[in-house]
């Protein structure tokens, strides 16, 4: 069966209106050709009628202005963080990268980049956290626990990692021990938190090891609930998180550590 669009046919009620008018016309080879034509323009109006309907009605100038501004703001955004990243790690890199003392003035200058990426609006992201992550620095607060403060300042940039396996729900805690000759390893179970402006993750260790030279992996007993790790910001490259004990850690993708430790 035909369609009953396949021949451009107008509607029965159009073709009697059509018909009558055309037993005025004359001859029935005029009145063929009258409807013929009539018919062709009403596809003809139809298919134009289309063609400018909202839908297909290109932008106005405004518009394309209004959308060159969007644009415009969205890579000042971009370049505006950029620079503090870059402004971030110089200032971590005057610091010595934990190994000297901060002064007052650079302590509340890191506090207002960390803020400043805080406002970008970036949360957590599975898909960007997922992988390898190498530990430039990590501040601690009064709350933090003491051998975590003491073991910060024996920490050597590229010797601790906090890898995000997001398949299994974990990310992996490493600290190189001994010069690369021994390993010590926390296991931490993760999930999103709601509640949090997407930032924060709960974190669960469920389960720890140390490995010293080729002896067995020896089992640690460590474990523990109610942890959270908050991401202020997370890029693919860098991330800030504030950890419940009000800790600041830095991290970088591993490839990026020549750039960070590198004499300005």
């Amino acid at each position: 069966e035909k369609s009953p669009h396949t021949n451009h046919q107008s509607p029965p009620f159009l073709r009697g209106n059509l018909r009558r008018v055309a037993r005025s016309v004359g001859t029935r080879h005029n009145r063929h050709r009258m409807l013929r034509t009539v018919a062709a323009g009403l596809v003809l109006l139809a298919a134009t009628a289309s063609a400018f309907s909202p839908a297909g009605v290109l932008p106005s100038s405004m518009h394309r202005v209004q959308a060159a501004q969007r644009r415009g703001v969205c890579m000042q955004a971009v370049a505006g963080v950029a620079e503090t990243k870059a402004e971030l790690l110089s200032m971590l890199k005057e610091t010595g990268l934990g190994k000297g003392e901060e002064t007052e003035e650079q302590a509340k200058r890191i506090d207002q980049l960390v803020d400043v990426l805080a406002s970008a609006g970036t949360k957590f992201d599975p898909k960007v956290a997922d992988g390898e992550w190498a530990l430039v620095l990590s501040r601690n607060s009064k709350g933090s626990p003491k051998l975590q403060k003491a073991s910060n300042k024996a920490e050597k940039v590229g010797t601790s990692f906090a890898n995000f396996d997001v398949s299994k729900g974990e990310f992996y805690n490493i600290a190189d021990l001994f010069g690369g000759k021994g390993k010590l390893q926390a296991t931490v179970a993760y999930g999103e938190v709601e509640g949090q402006d997407g930032r924060r993750i709960s974190c669960d260790i469920v389960d720890a090891s140390v490995k010293l030279w080729k002896l067995p992996t020896l089992p640690l007993p460590l474990r523990a609930k109610g942890g959270w790790l908050d991401f202020l910001y997370l890029d693919e490259d860098m991330r800030v998180t504030r950890g419940n004990r009000g800790g600041l850690f830095f991290h970088v993708r591993p490839d990026k550590l020549g750039e960070v430790t590198a004499k300005e």
